[in-house]
């Protein structure tokens, strides 16, 4: 009976040891992603605070990123810097800044804003922006987009 039970743990325990590939569990009504960066300019200068967003359709997910002061991002869906799911992207670029443009008094008020964009504001929508990428697994998946007025 012993001999029976150590048997089966030891079955068991290799079982489970096989089924763990190292990678990171999917988890239901999450797609598989893979990494995913780039670099966004503006007549080839580097744009530093800029968010980008690559769309999907057919999967009806939107990953995104923010890039840094060399233009560089790395796109997030579900973790920080897990990437996106393979797939083809629509792509929009936006940076914008927000002003004071009246003040509040009243700590329940906001105060009012005014916002403006900082790049060419065809960028800013999936559709106007005409900015593409096919996202591949086994693929490289960097994507560099130079924008102009």
């Amino acid at each position: 009976m012993f001999r029976l039970r150590t048997t089966t743990l030891l079955i068991l325990a290799v079982a489970t040891l096989g089924c763990n590939s190292g990678e990171t569990p999917l988890i239901p009504g999450r797609s598989r992603t893979v990494p995913v960066q780039g670099t966004i300019t503006l007549d080839g200068a580097p744009i530093e605070g800029a968010t980008v967003m690559f769309f999907c359709k057919k999967l009806m997910v939107t990953s995104y990123g923010k890039t840094d002061s060399a233009g560089q991002y790395q796109l997030t869906t579900y973790e920080p810097g897990d990437g996106a799911p393979v797939g083809h992207y629509l792509v929009s670029v936006k940076k914008t800044k927000q002003t004071i443009v009246q003040p509040s008094d009243h700590p329940a008020e906001p105060p009012k804003t005014q916002t403006a964009e900082l790049l060419p504001p065809q960028y800013s929508d999936y559709e106007s922006s005409q900015l593409k990428a096919v996202v591949a697994e086994g693929n490289a998946n960097a994507f560099q987009f130079d924008l102009s007025p």
